[in-house]
């Protein structure tokens, strides 16, 4: 992405040459185009000054004037690529050449210099303002815009993206010696108020948000055809725009929104990579019940981030801090609402004892603690007859449906509460620095059923008679060789189909968990015996079991390998002596 800037020299340009010319900057990439004129700066210099003197009648080295601007003697061009163009020293210089050529025509006075001095690779272009047929040129708007126009098409040639203007931003413009000096002594307004800006954009939502922010701060602003900002104790207003194109309300607002999305990018892509990583290390295990649970548990903290657009980890807590005063405010309605329903049915069983089971004298006189109790709530209610604690009923209708809504209001938000939580613990157990993926991959190999470590042996099952049936022998380490052999010889002889199985399904097994040497299948026997015999499930267990049986076969396998199948003989015939004759 080439990028073109230009300035006129007035009265050093001797110095301007011999500054690009400079063997120590050029590298080798240096071309001068003019009649008669060997490449280096001295000669450059007089070449130019004799054409430039006899065409416009003044000295080419001639004083600055006391009043007024010196008369424009050479154009300076600056031709910039990005680091990522990857483009050589002499595609830099061809490219510049190609440019004078093509900008100015054949009988121009130019000197073309290529510099890496500072990290990327830059052309120098000066040009005398009046070539050898005496023709002017100009540098201005129209002239800047041609040249950057003509750039972008030649760069293209090369293969070299055009400059991104729309999103160009340049830096902040130093007026002059007094504000360098307040820069350099770090006392500088202008850097204060870029400074802030800079801090806020990572937690503003937009420039009118900002604005307040600053406002609160004790910063002033000022509206108009420019929005203007003081910083406390400054005297003078700052236009936003002098402060840089990174700074105009627009670009904040641009800049802030390009945070949000880098931030919530960051933030959210480590759920949604995890699941896929998962089931990378899985191995033969993604496919079960618990690799899959594991997984989707995180695509949906993925969903639920995307959805609610939950940016970092302080909108998680946040959430989670809400939820859960949220929680903690519905669940103590319920309880008190509970209290209140079982008040009520108290009340009303006791007005019904008044009304139904209490005689005159037990109204007036009550012994029991029961009749007291009906004859309070009798007082309290103010009841002349049974009819009249229909009141009672229907407030008790009334707490109970409040009673369910409350509760229905209770899980949701505590789905809320356990949703965000898993979201923030999650979020730590992820950048805790141990390796969460293979800690949850064997928590996952550690969870599955029965049902699920058959289908992975009859899956491997049909891997490995297909590469029986087609002789394709994958690499394979000395164990797997051995019995891969072992396999073949006795499915070439037709017999022991049982034999034939049980060392198919070894195979399997010895694939599923990786297993190399005869150690690592003592390892995992070990392993399933000892959790067979601590587990308190009795699945489980039988899965455990299962799998030790399948682990102890390839010990047993390894150890016949070499004594079955019996070379089948046919059965050896006595030798039977001649007789022996008898001599009469």
């Amino acid at each position: 992405m080439p990028f073109i800037k230009t300035k006129n020299i007035h009265v050093t340009p001797n110095r301007s040459l011999r500054y690009i010319c400079d063997p120590a900057k050029t590298q080798g990439g240096l071309n001068i185009v003019s009649v008669n004129c060997m490449p280096d700066a001295r000669n450059a210099y007089l070449d130019m000054k004799q054409i430039y003197e006899y065409y416009a009648g003044r000295k080419f080295n001639e004083p600055m004037p006391k009043k007024g601007y010196a008369k424009v003697k050479l154009i300076h061009y600056i031709q910039s690529f990005d680091p990522k163009d990857n483009i050589s020293i002499e595609t830099a210089q061809k490219i510049g050449l190609d440019l004078v050529r093509e900008m100015f025509g054949e009988d121009v006075q130019a000197v073309i210099a290529t510099h890496d001095d500072t990290g990327k690779i830059h052309n120098h272009i000066e040009i005398n303002v009046y070539d050898l047929k005496g023709r002017h040129f100009y540098s201005n708007k129209a002239s800047l815009k041609k040249i950057k126009r003509l750039s972008d098409e030649i760069c293209q040639r090369y293969g070299i993206k055009p400059f991104d203007r729309k999103n160009y931003v340049r830096k902040p413009i130093i007026s002059g010696y007094h504000e360098w000096n307040h820069l350099r002594n770090g006392t500088s307004w202008k850097q204060q108020i870029r400074e802030r800006i800079d801090e806020l954009i990572t937690a503003a939502d937009g420039f009118d948000d900002l604005r307040l922010r600053m406002e609160q701060e004790g910063y002033t602003f000022k509206d108009g055809k420019y929005i203007c900002v003081k910083a406390p104790g400054q005297q003078k207003n700052v236009r936003l725009k002098t402060l840089g194109d990174n700074y105009t309300p627009e670009r904040i607002n641009k800049r802030i929104a390009e945070h949000k999305e880098n931030s919530f990018a960051k933030f959210v892509e480590p759920f949604y990579s995890i699941a896929t990583s998962i089931k990378v290390k899985a191995g033969a295990y993604k496919n079960t019940s618990s690799i899959e649970n594991t997984c989707g548990r995180f695509m949906r903290l993925y969903e639920i981030l995307v959805q609610e657009k939950i940016e970092n980890i302080s909108d998680a807590e946040d959430k989670l801090s809400v939820a859960e005063k949220k929680y903690a405010t519905i669940l103590k309605q319920v309880q008190e609402l509970k209290d209140r329903i079982t008040t009520l049915e108290s009340e009303i069983k006791s007005a019904n004892h008044y009304f139904d089971d209490m005689g005159i004298m037990q109204r007036r006189f009550p012994k029991k603690e029961q009749d007291k109790s009906a004859v309070a709530v009798i007082k309290k209610h103010d009841f002349k007859k049974k009819e009249d604690t229909s009141i009672l009923t229907e407030q008790l209708e009334k707490y109970k449906s409040e009673f369910t809504e409350l509760n229905e209001q209770l899980s949701s938000t505590g789905g809320e509460v356990r949703k965000y939580k898993a979201i923030v613990n999650e979020y730590f157990q992820i950048f805790s620095g141990e390796s969460y993926v293979d800690r949850l991959v064997r928590e996952a190999k550690e969870n599955i059923t029965i049902d699920d470590w058959n289908n992975m042996i009859s899956e491997q099952r049909k891997i490995i008679l297909e590469e029986l049936d087609t002789l394709t022998n994958p690499p394979m380490y000395y164990l797997e060789k051995q019995i891969w052999d072992k396999i073949v010889k006795l499915r070439s002889m037709n017999i022991e189909p049982y034999e034939v199985e049980k060392l198919i399904r070894t195979l399997a097994v010895m694939r599923i968990d990786g297993i190399r040497k005869i150690e690592d299948a003592r390892k995992f026997a070990a392993q399933m015996k000892n959790s067979a015999s601590t587990s308190k499930d009795d699945s489980k267990r039988k899965l455990y079991e299962h799998r030790a049986d399948d682990y102890e076969r390839i010990i047993s396998a390894e150890r016949n390998i070499d004594i079955y199948p019996p070379e089948r003989k046919p059965p050896e015939q006595k030798k039977t002596l001649p007789k022996k004759r008898h001599r009469r």
